[in-house]
């Protein structure tokens, strides 16, 4: 089956070069760095011992940079190559990493045999470390080839990928058992990848639960707690198609009881321009966070990179992708700075956090804007309760992911 895999990769790789010459168009890609994709590299590579990272996207990097500067820690002879997919990941990556020292970013080589070939002949690295999901058979096989050491860490399989798999079950069965180590993030997620692969498997915490909090822009901060004063603030953040009206609709019952300031921000930037269009239908007043407005009671955030700020500015907060059937997005971030999250019944992405923060009464599920608003108005209308629930949602400690994962990851080639 690997073989078929690596003819096919091989056959379509024209096209491929092609699509991500298209994704530049669209902004997805970088002009200058689209070369990694084909193994090649556009930074040097650093002298001594190298550790390859690869995570795909945003929440999957983030969960990398806290291992990574945890690596540099305890481990400071190695240097860090850490590889992303979306131009987003790496515009939020490369300011941070530059402060960890020793660390490069490029975009990741595409699962072409010779192009993977390539990547790993010139940056060498003493062992790989794949976040999550990342499964790429051809640089599986050639890691292995070469006898560099393979980790998939914080790894995750949800039910939809597990179903998936199970057609080519042969197939993903050799390519897990390449891995040294397979470091599943909960008890769900290891079991269903020891169905493939029993022998490799490891339980660990989440790594997600010991990122540090997201990062605050505090003269913005300012700015919104000016516009805000005296009033209500709920955040609505990573929201997909279909999540922002339900938002608005729930916003539209509690404006009748609060005086609330409803934000919104878009999982990706390119959807700005709609979800304004859906403010104007629903003729509600606005404005852009690049322009807000004293009189606006809904804002859309059009920036990256200032979550934080605006989890730190809200009462409650509610994390999308999941009242839509994209799996859900992180819910632990808000409850790390102290608030409480409201979520969709979509959470296949998150299953275990899921049900941590459910069990410890700070993550509530809903399914639409009557149970948003019911949810709200209930710790709206109890400043005591919420005062007490942000308090135990401060409480939920680091856990001793990071320390299980050292034990685990040895560099020793």
């Amino acid at each position: 089956m690997l073989s078929v895999y690596r003819v096919l990769f091989t056959i379509l790789s024209p096209f491929l070069r092609m699509y991500f010459y298209v994704r530049c168009l669209y902004g997805k890609d970088e002009v200058n760095g689209i070369v990694n994709h084909f193994g090649l590299a556009t930074s040097k590579r650093p002298e001594g011992k190298l550790v390859w990272v690869h995570a795909a996207s945003i929440g999957e990097s983030t969960a990398a940079l806290t291992y990574i500067k945890y690596l540099r820690e305890q481990h400071p002879e190695l240097s860090v190559l850490i590889t992303t997919i979306t131009v987003t990941s790496a515009n939020i990556i490369k300011p941070k990493i530059e402060k960890i020292g020793n660390c490069v970013h490029q975009f990741v080589v595409a699962d072409n045999p010779a192009w993977v070939k390539k990547f790993l002949d010139y940056w060498q690295p003493e062992t790989a470390i794949f976040l999550e999901s990342e499964i790429w058979p051809n640089a599986i096989d050639e890691l292995n080839r070469r006898k560099i050491p393979i980790f998939l860490l914080n790894a995750r399989l949800s039910q939809k990928s597990f179903d998936r798999w199970r057609y080519f079950s042969g197939f993903l069965s050799d390519t897990l058992h390449k891995f040294t180590a397979i470091l599943a993030q909960s008890d769900i997620d290891a079991e269903r990848f020891s169905f493939f692969s029993k022998s490799n498997v490891k339980r660990i915490d989440n790594l997600k639960y010991a990122n540090e909090p997201l990062p605050c822009d505090k003269e913005l901060l300012k700015v919104f707690q000016k516009l805000c004063t005296g009033k209500k603030v709920f955040v609505a953040a990573s929201t997909h198609e279909n999540e922002e009206e339900i938002i608005l609709e729930a916003h539209k019952k509690l404006r009748t009881i609060f005086s609330i300031v409803t934000i919104i921000i878009p999982r990706h930037l390119t959807r700005v321009s709609r979800v304004c269009e859906i403010f104007q239908q629903q003729k509600v007043a606005f404005s852009l966070r690049s322009d807000p407005k004293n009189d606006s009671e809904v804002f859309c955030v059009d920036s990256f990179g200032e979550i934080g700020t605006f989890f730190r500015l809200a009462d409650i907060c509610f994390v999308g992708g999941s009242l839509v059937p994209v799996g859900g997005h992180n819910i632990y971030e808000p409850v790390a700075l102290g608030k409480p999250v409201l979520h969709g019944p979509f959470m296949d992405n998150a299953l275990e956090v899921r049900d941590l923060l459910t069990q410890k009464k700070v993550a509530f599920e809903v399914k639409n804007a009557d149970d948003i608003f019911e949810i709200c108005n209930d710790l709206f209308s109890d400043p005591t309760k919420l005062k007490q629930m942000v308090k135990l949602a401060a409480q939920i400690a680091k856990n001793e992911s990071l320390k299980q994962i050292d034990r685990t990851i040895v560099f020793h080639k």
